[in-house]
């Protein structure tokens, strides 16, 4: 019985090992898009152009809006990159908690039940 506790618990151990790494992976890939996002917000929304006719309005109107529009949507970019940016590196540290501390339960040395019982610490 002893040795299928051992093969559940290093099959558990190393399937959390493993999510944990891919996680990790994943998280990485993210924060290195989220840092870019953040540097240069309107770059992903450059493609979208507004052709609303303004008609009616003075050009110095129409393009005071334009120029808040274009603000407003790089504001939005940056918001959703940051917030992006810290999901990945919450991701991060999660992964690293659960790698280090699967990989340390793992690793570390096991005390039988009956050692335990006889007062033996080894």
């Amino acid at each position: 019985m002893d040795h299928s506790n051992n093969t559940v618990r290093a099959i558990y151990g190393y399937t959390v090992c493993l999510i944990a790494v891919l996680l990790f992976v994943a998280a990485s890939v993210g924060f290195v898009n989220g840092v870019f996002r953040t540097v240069n917000p309107g770059f992903e929304g450059s493609h979208h152009r507004t052709s609303m006719p303004w008609s009616g309005s003075a050009p110095g109107l129409i393009e005071q809006r334009r120029n808040a529009f274009r603000g407003a949507m790089v504001a939005r970019a940056r918001l959703n990159a940051v917030r992006g940016l810290v999901v990945s590196l919450v991701l991060l540290i999660i992964s690293i908690a659960l790698f280090n501390g699967h990989w340390r339960w793992l690793n570390a040395p096991r005390v039988s039940l009956t050692a335990i019982d006889a007062g033996e610490s080894d």
